[in-house]
């Protein structure tokens, strides 16, 4: 435990440092620890022992193709790229996490005013819970992200390049066309129409919880995910991670709503992004499992409106600052702490 609250003290000290310094490439040192974190990890977190399973099966580049491995084709060709090499599944761990930590250090680079600090906050709300546990979720949220650009420069092919070749890491990917979609009918996004697709959202949300009603539709390696009370008995409506995230996604919008800047279409997209998180999980109902999977990769946002939002709250920059870390703290207290997660994670073993 002292180790994973050693290194949160760790990414505070190198936002402020950034903060002080005014100097952006503070975060690549940021990235490189949780890259080398995430990658030397030695049975820690979720999936590490499925991944690995799956790593082992992987023998040549022929199994792309006959489908006895069901993986989606661009993580399959670098396993069996890595196990042609004669690498070990360790040493794919480790690239694996370094690539997915270097984009999203990239990103943040490119597109943040701080993002030290937004490094911070993904430690608290998702690096542990991704990084650390599902290898392909977390890269593809990460790829997506470059997507987000090309939604606000009028762009659809290079957005729906980038979809795809998110696409070949994990097919959830494709979801994400769902932003371009709902940003092109919504454009300027208000609390009328976020409000009332949420209501609609809630009532497909009971409609759901009767899967005889559409299971017939599901292909039959997912329909566990639809009739097991393992998978379909989450808190919906009780889940506190939903009212955060609306009370996040309502003091964005009433933010963006006052925004003068050039930035406020930025904010705009991130925010229709977060809103279809939101729905995602309202009209899932209790399918915590289907909800979590496809709401997560749009509420990967939340990383850039929660600072965004702080930035705005007061004039003054160091109470900004402040609250940010005390919101950042208080979220990694409850989600890694309280919610009993670091089970899975003590103690923090590498490879050595």
């Amino acid at each position: 435990m002292v180790f994973y609250i050693a290194v949160f003290l760790v990414l505070i000290g190198l936002g402020i440092t950034e903060a002080m310094t005014k100097n952006k490439k503070v975060v690549f040192i940021s990235g490189s620890l949780l890259g080398l974190m995430a990658g030397l990890r030695h049975y820690t977190g979720y999936d590490f022992t499925s991944y690995e399973q799956y790593f082992d099966e992987v023998h040549s580049f022929s199994q792309l193709f006959d489908g006895s491995i069901r993986l989606e084709p661009g993580y399959l060709f670098l396993v069996a790229l890595f196990r042609t090499l004669g690498f070990n599944y360790y040493t794919f761990v480790l690239f694996f996490s370094f690539i997915s930590l270097i984009l999203l250090t990239i990103f943040l680079y490119k597109y943040v005013n701080y993002p030290s600090f937004v490094m911070v906050y993904y430690y608290a709300r998702y690096f542990l819970a991704r990084d650390m546990g599902q290898v392909r979720a977390s890269l593809v949220a990460i790829i997506v992200l470059f997507a987000i650009p090309y939604i606000q420069k009028k762009e659809p092919l290079k957005f729906l390049g980038i979809i795809f070749l998110a696409s070949m890491i994990h097919y959830s990917a494709v979801l994400f066309i769902g932003i371009y979609i709902l940003h092109y009918f919504m454009q300027e996004i208000n609390f009328k129409k976020a409000f009332f697709l949420m209501a609609l959202a809630i009532s497909m949300g009971f409609v759901i919880q009767n899967p005889s009603l559409f299971i017939n539709l599901i292909p039959e390696g997912y329909r566990n995910y639809f009739t097991s009370p393992s998978h379909a008995s989450g808190s919906w409506l009780e889940y506190p991670i939903l009212w955060m995230q609306i009370m996040i996604f309502t003091g964005a919008v009433y933010f963006i709503r006052k925004d003068q800047s050039s930035e406020k279409g930025w904010y705009n997209i991130l925010a229709t992004a977060y809103l279809i998180a939101i729905l995602a999980l309202l009209a899932t109902g209790r399918l915590e499992t289907v909800g979590g999977r496809v709401s997560t990769l749009f509420a990967t946002t939340e990383i850039l409106l929660v600072p965004y939002l702080f930035q705005n709250i007061t004039t003054y920059k160091m109470i900004n600052i402040i609250g940010f870390v005390g919101f950042s703290t208080v979220v990694f207290i409850l989600i890694f702490i309280i919610s009993g997660m670091y089970n899975q994670y003590i103690p923090y073993q590498t490879i050595f």
